[in-house]
């Protein structure tokens, strides 16, 4: 067996729905099911989703204080007035003030752009911020992708004579700060779509103020749009499509300086592009130091400018990786020590960098599936600053909402929240939480992932993926299918990467083959038998290289249903290899004597673990049953013993010893058994066997002088009734099936034992019963 990391969870469908969505032959079963699960259950719904021609922006100003916005920024340009484009350090904040400074120029605006530091000044507006501001001439300030939050930095602003528009996505709360004007999809109950990230935001102000779509800026917005992990449904959809359309056709600098750096200038790019490549990137800025160049990239003129910046983005992306490896290993001790039975994990330390704990947080969530927050402690101001991530039944930004008291400074989402609290009350919030928390079914706490279509490695085919690349671009809302390969063999399968921590396998069924890649799935060559009906999860995508195209699947998990079998006989493999397996989860099994005499300082034959490891063959088979019943996997490292290959002696030879008994005179004996060994060519092994099987029955007893002799009293009975030819036919069968078989046929035998070890299991509790 093979667990999968987490439970499958298949969704419900309406077949019905189904039928009426193919009923015109214009969209595939398979394409039906996903729309369908993805709510769009009419013909209607399934076509506007599917024809995003036909998709058309909504109206920015059917936000109710869009017109005073673009009424208060023109006569702000009109009037020579300095506006503030005030931002976030991240792919949203930071995509969104370029968009917005790209419109207040373009209609002759005097703009500037602040990026809060995220060490210094932290997340939102801040009052030193807003004073400098002020101070230094600015009567105008903009938010972009924050704000929401900042109540009491509005009403310091309003004091200072500054007016301050708002536009954000962020969780609002009770109160709402008091803005001269307030643009947000998700307050703003005129708007028909509350779901935009910041930098959709942004790109409906500029829409406004500009009165026309302004095209030339959808590849900043599907930036922050994509990055921002926002439902990729409604307008968003929209922003996407179009968005990945305007970054494919883009001359922006900065775009195709990024297309450098991530070594993507011949390459279509996606919504794979953005989250995995750009993102990461344009991110890094802001979690190591200032996010300035980031923005300013995407703000260069010139090609060399913009490449300049993107390479000190990606270096810094690197040194990104390096801290959030070593963060992710001590927060991970640090639960298994002190927190591993609380039900939110609150985890805080003096040194980290509170620019990456937002990702570290997200692996936890993903290694352990409980809310998680991180948080770093600031000595010198008393404070812990963190993020925090959380699980579908725990609204992180509600449950900290509770906590307002002790939390000055927090905002977020309810699956992802940012904090900022006084050191001493870090206990305080672990505590709240986990009581909070202890309401929570226990089966909140367990890992699931919803599966799309369980499909056979014979239904994949390049059609079958266009079919489901209609579906794109994938996302929040609209998550890539996740596809169920089915009882797929292994053709092959072995370890690639630098490291050879990921895995390349080719997958058949039906006579066909399936190519699949799995990241992080290296130890699937050690611990998933190639004999194994495998079932994967993933996505599929379509490999083009060198002019040819293949289906191919990319795993995400990886489930072995059957008790698996390795092959360790005969030396084939290092013994070594089963030594280093887990001792906690594995039992060394010998059974003879020299075998056991020969790991005696290894611990044999313990508690029955879910890894059983033979180290040499019973006497008899039934010897295996109590393993088996509990084996997950099964390695063999049985050795020759010479059984199957030595042949039982013939009748003539059993004929040919017995009369010599008969006849030869009894002080002659012990020497022409030695000449008639010779000339017969009998072994030692032959001659002891031949013994023992008439002495077993009788034919031979020993005599007054302590020799063997005829009994002339036996009665008639045949060889094969003799205990020791019983156990050597038995062996040698033995042997045959379980050190001379194929690894095909070993699988076999053991499927069979453990089948009937389930039966006699089943057949001893209904007699309990």
């Amino acid at each position: 067996m093979y667990h999968a990391k987490k439970t499958w969870l298949d969704k419900v469908i309406d077949s019905e729905q189904i039928e009426q969505l193919t009923a015109d032959g214009t969209i595939s079963p398979h394409v039906a099911q996903l729309l369908v699960q993805r709510g769009f259950t009419t013909r209607e719904a399934a076509r506007d989703f599917l024809e995003t021609d036909q998709m058309a922006f909504h109206d920015p100003f059917a936000f109710k204080d869009m017109p005073k916005v673009v009424e208060r920024i023109q006569r702000a340009v009109d009037e020579g007035e300095m506006i503030l484009i005030y931002g976030d350090y991240d792919v949203d904040g930071v995509s969104s003030a370029a968009i917005l400074w790209h419109a207040l120029i373009e209609i002759g605006g005097m703009a500037e752009c602040y990026i809060p530091n995220r060490f210094t000044e932290g997340y939102g507006p801040n009052e030193a911020a807003f004073r400098w501001a002020a101070e230094e001439g600015f009567s105008l300030v903009i938010t972009v992708d924050c704000g929401i939050s900042g109540i009491h930095e509005a009403d310091v602003l309003k004091e200072l004579g500054v007016d301050l528009i708002i536009t954000d996505h962020h969780e609002a709360k009770e109160t709402l700060p008091d803005a001269f004007a307030l643009i947000h999809p998700g307050v703003d109950p005129a708007y028909p779509f509350s779901n935009l990230a910041g930098a959709g935001v942004a790109f409906k102000v500029a829409h406004a103020l500009l009165d026309r779509e302004p095209v030339e800026l959808l590849d900043l917005a599907v930036l922050g749009t994509i990055a921002d992990l926002v439902p990729l449904v409604g307008e968003n959809r929209l922003l996407a499509i179009r968005g990945i359309e305007a970054l494919n056709a883009s001359e922006r600098p900065g775009i195709l300086a990024l297309r450098d750096v991530c070594s993507l200038t011949e390459e279509e790019l996606t919504e794979e592009s953005v989250g995995f490549a750009f993102g990461p990137r344009i991110n890094a800025a802001g979690r190591l130091d200032s996010a300035m160049p980031a923005l300013e990239m995407l703000l260069a003129e010139s090609k060399d400018e913009a490449l300049h910046l993107a390479k000190q983005l990606d270096q810094q992306n690197k040194q990104r990786q390096d801290i959030v490896k070593q963060i992710a290993e001590e927060a991970t001790a640090l639960v298994e020590e002190r927190f591993k039975d609380d039900r939110v994990l609150v985890v805080d330390a003096a040194d980290w960098n509170p620019g990456v704990v937002g990702i570290v947080a997200s692996r936890l969530v993903e290694k352990y599936h409980r809310p998680v927050i991180m948080l770093c402690h600031d000595a010198e101001k008393g404070t812990a600053k963190g993020s925090g991530r959380s699980i579908p039944a725990f609204d992180l930004f509600a449950e900290l909402t509770k906590c307002e008291d002790i939390l000055p400074h927090f905002g977020g989402h309810p699956a992802a929240a940012g904090m900022t609290l006084s050191s001493d009350d870090v206990e305080t919030l672990r505590q709240r939480l986990n009581e909070q928390a202890s309401t929570l079914p226990d089966d909140a706490f367990i890992a699931t992932i919803d599966v799309d279509l369980r499909l056979q490695v014979s239904d994949v085919s390049i059609q079958l993926i266009e079919d489901i690349q209609r579906l794109a671009p994938f996302g929040m809302g609209n998550p890539a299918p996740r596809i169920v390969i089915e009882q797929a063999k292994i053709r092959d399968m072995k370890r690639i990467g630098r490291d050879l921590t990921h895995v390349k396998a080719l997958l058949s069924g039906d006579g066909k083959e399936l190519d699949a890649i799995g990241f992080g799935f290296g130890d699937l060559v050690d611990e998933v038998s190639t004999l194994s009906e495998i079932h994967l999860m993933g996505s599929l995508n379509i490999n083009e290289w060198n002019g040819f195209r293949k289906p191919q699947l990319m795993i995400q998990d990886v489930a072995v249903e059957d008790v698996q079998v390795f092959d360790y006989r005969g030396g084939k493999r290092p013994l070594s290899e089963l030594f280093a397996l887990p001792h906690e989860t594995t039992t060394f099994v010998a059974f003879t004597d020299e075998v056991k005499e020969k790991y005696a300082e290894r611990p044999l034959n313990g508690p029955i673990r879910q890894n059983i490891v033979f180290l040499d063959l019973p006497e008899e088979e039934v010897a295996f049953h109590p393993y088996v019943q509990q084996a997950e996997r099964i390695y063999c490292a049985f050795k020759d013993e010479g059984y199957y290959f030595e042949t039982i002696p013939s009748r003539e030879d059993f004929k040919q010893y017995f009369q010599y008994f008969a006849k030869c005179p009894r002080d002659e004996l012990r020497i022409g058994l030695v000449r008639l060994s010779k000339s017969r060519k009998w072994t030692k092994r032959s001659i002891n066997f031949m013994h023992s099987v008439f002495s077993e029955l009788d034919f031979l007893v020993t005599m007054e002088d302590g020799l063997p002799g005829v009994n002339p009293n036996a009665a008639k009975r045949d060889l094969t009734e003799a205990p020791t030819y019983q156990r050597h036919e038995a062996r040698q069968e033995l042997e045959q099936q379980y050190i001379y078989s194929s690894l095909a046929q070993l699988k076999e035998r053991f499927d069979t034992l453990v089948e009937a070890a389930k039966q006699e299991e089943k057949t001893w509790s209904s007699n309990s019963i």
